[in-house]
């Protein structure tokens, strides 16, 4: 049997102790990371930054930081007005800021600690503008005179973490609302033009949103994002590119170039029949809005085929009867609706709107008692309840009905409009 020297019984038990060592440093840790996610989920963003601080070890150090800072942002996110220019704002962003740079220290290729070191100091901006007075003799220098050396610092980062990595969308998008929120509108529509190069599908970008970006913003990526020649988007399909503009260009107004782009979209999906049925729901939703409903069911007929489809059908099915006042027609879709997703609030809205209409007043009722059910946070079935019960002319059911809208929401101005409603006298044409 042969006995191990004494050099290696040595170097056998260091490299043990090693072992040990990180064992002991590394289970606590990567359980601090995990619970610190779970936190961070659930809102607890306090907590799960101090649980980010302790996982920041071995393999997981660099992410743990990222987690770490941002949680202290959203924590100051989450704080009010006056908290954010105070103590505990000022602290929470002083150690978000520390908790980037060691990560950037770390890691010094990657372009998200820098994009996160410079929503730090687009924090403070914030804060600066909120207290500083406006000098209006600086208007005369131009937008960049009334940016501050925080408002600086945050769109140089922007642009450094976009130099890093030119290519990653979401660098793009935070770089042109920054630069509208500090009032540089001219730049930041370069930015969209620039942001549209990268990736001309909108819907690509996750920090924009129709409804939250400037209209005009839209419309420069979307006039960017339709110039562009198939050889300028290399990594977007054809047919993709095409069914992305003729979405946008429907929400903008566009209808006869979003008409155009979803025809070309279904010439390009060649037999992939899923693409296809895609390209002609959204086709069948353009031509409806233009008033074209023969052709749009055409499309809508197509489209069905596809099941994920079914949904969106039934509802445009329902707004086309509705359109040509088929009252019955647009009550079996919106049951078809109803079936697909029996919680969805808009269908069980419209369900009852058009059973009045026929007056199938039980099943008008039944849909908005689901709906305040399913919905108990929205007021809008308690509000259609007391309207239909004003409809129907059942006045001291609509003052029940009226009186627990108030009880769950308060003496709005929806409570008051419907009050003097029901104070006034009945119509005769109502009875």
């Amino acid at each position: 049997m042969r006995v191990a020297s004494l050099p290696a019984v040595v170097a056998g038990v260091l490299v043990a102790g090693l072992f040990a060592a990180r064992a002991a440093s590394g289970v606590p840790a990567a359980w601090a990371y995990r619970k610190g996610q779970v936190l961070k989920a659930g809102g607890r963003h306090a907590e799960a930054g101090a649980l980010f601080d302790r996982g920041a070890v071995g393999a997981n150090r660099t992410e743990a930081l990222w987690h770490a800072g941002r949680s202290r942002l959203e924590y100051w996110y989450a704080l009010a007005a006056s908290d954010r220019s105070g103590s505990r704002g000022d602290e929470a962003l002083r150690v978000a800021a520390v908790r980037f740079l060691k990560e950037r220290k770390d890691s010094p290729g990657s372009a998200w600690s820098t994009a996160e070191l410079g929503n730090v100091y687009a924090c403070r901006a914030s804060v600066s503008r909120s207290r500083r007075i406006t000098d209006l003799a600086a208007l005369d220098h131009g937008p960049w005179a009334l940016i501050g050396d925080d408002g600086r610092i945050a769109i140089g980062l922007a642009r450094a973490a976009i130099d890093r990595e030119p290519n990653t969308p979401e660098l793009r998008d935070y770089l042109a609302l920054l630069l509208e929120e500090n009032g540089l509108h001219e730049e930041a529509v370069r930015a969209m033009v620039e942001a549209a190069r990268v990736q001309p599908d909108f819907g690509a970008h996750p920090n924009f949103t129709f409804e939250s970006v400037p209209r005009d913003l839209v419309e420069t990526f979307w006039r960017t994002s339709r110039a562009l020649a198939p050889a300028d988007a290399p990594f977007l399909s054809r047919e993709r590119h095409l069914l992305s503009l003729g979405q946008l260009g429907r929400r903008l107004g566009h209808l006869d170039e979003a008409e155009q782009d979803l025809r070309a979209a279904m010439n390009a999906s060649g037999t992939w029949l899923g693409r296809a049925a895609e390209d002609a729901f959204h086709l069948g939703l353009v031509l409806v809005d233009l008033g074209r409903l023969d052709e749009a069911e055409t499309m809508l007929a197509r489209a069905v085929r596809e099941p994920v489809f079914g949904f969106g059908v039934a509802g445009t099915r329902a707004r086309i009867a509705v359109m040509r006042e088929r009252w019955s027609d647009a009550l079996d879709q919106l049951r078809e609706a109803r079936r697909l997703k029996p919680r969805e609030l808009w269908v069980l809205l419209d369900f009852s709107r058009v059973a009045q209409k026929t007056e199938l007043w039980d099943q008008a009722e039944e849909s908005l008692r689901w709906a305040m059910l399913v919905h108990p946070e929205d007021p809008a079935p308690q509000r259609a309840m007391v309207e239909m019960f004003l409809a129907k002319g059942e006045n001291e059911s609509a003052r029940r009905a009226l009186d627990e809208y108030v009880r769950s929401f308060g003496r709005t101005e929806d409570a008051a409009r419907m009050a003097q409603a029901l104070a006034e006298p009945l119509d005769p044409a109502r009875r």
